[in-house]
């Protein structure tokens, strides 16, 4: 999935469904890599760009998806990364010396991203560019991935020659560590109520909140929890979605011996979730 050509044009694509790498901390406005450098003051052809997006939303409406919503942390990034390609004069997802694609996205983006993917192409226009995406398989797929709301598209040209960064992602706000508690907690209750069980009464998870935040602190699920946690289980977990939960939840939950649970949570950006990801425990008594 990651190499392919067509004809005059020259295209990669790439995705990833959790993205997992360090995010280094660059200022916003420069990037440096192992060859000449990207700053906001670059040239770019944001006219360009605005085409390929709107052929973009035109392909996904035809076949009934929502549009791709800008993103001017992706647009970013992307024009980052197309400079890298215009510079070089030729394609790659990751130049030595460059952040991957997990890393660029973090480093530019608020949102919470738990899918990503990106298209890079060199071209002689738009036109041609777009076209020749739509008829190579997974880049099709990128650019009609129902998931995908978000999205950062770049062109920069160099002589005769376009090259093009689209990237893509599924982006949605963070929770406070309150309300994601309360999103876990309905998820726990409605779980009781499919399998016809007594609903489960929800205990203060102030300390659980705390537990959850150190594990994200530690980056790590496998720390001491605190003695005042005493419970018949502990499931710690972490999540893109917080209407999602483990597999093995089910068996924890479903216990007809159980009463009581607690839900405790904390999003955080650490060196293995660079775009972010929510640290659970849930204990249940």
């Amino acid at each position: 999935m990651l190499r392919a050509s067509l004809l005059s044009l020259v295209i990669l694509a790439a995705s990833v469904a959790a993205i997992q790498a360090k995010a280094p901390k660059p200022k916003p406005a420069s990037y440096r890599q192992d060859g000449p450098s990207y700053s906001s003051s670059t040239p770019y052809d944001a006219e360009a760009e605005q085409q390929l997006l709107s052929l973009a939303n035109q392909a996904r409406a035809r076949a009934g998806l929502l549009p791709l919503q800008p993103e001017e942390g992706l647009t970013q990034a992307a024009r980052q990364h197309a400079f890298a390609l215009a510079a070089r004069q030729q394609l790659s997802h990751q130049f030595p010396g460059e952040p991957s694609l997990a890393q660029r996205l973090a480093t530019g983006s608020s949102l919470h991203l738990s899918q990503a993917g990106e298209n890079v192409a060199s071209a002689a226009n738009v036109e041609q560019a777009h076209e020749d995406l739509m008829l190579s398989p997974p880049h099709r797929a990128n650019l009609l991935n129902p998931a995908y709301n978000v999205a950062g598209f770049a062109v920069v040209r160099s002589g005769y020659t376009l090259y093009v960064t689209q990237d893509f992602g599924q982006g949605s706000i963070t929770h406070s560590a309150d309300v994601s508690d309360d999103i876990v907690a309905t998820r726990v209750s409605r779980m009781r109520a499919s399998a016809g069980l007594p609903q489960l009464q929800r205990v203060d998870g102030r300390t659980v909140q705390a537990a959850a935040c150190s594990m994200a602190q530690a980056d790590s699920l496998a720390i001491p929890l605190a003695r005042e946690i005493t419970s018949r289980y502990v499931l710690r977990y972490t999540s893109m979605q917080l209407d999602t939960v483990p597999d093995n939840a089910s068996k924890f939950i479903g216990d007809r011996a159980i009463h009581k649970f607690s839900a405790g949570s904390c999003y955080s950006r650490t060196t293995r979730y660079p775009n972010g990801v929510y640290w659970v425990v849930l204990t249940f008594y």
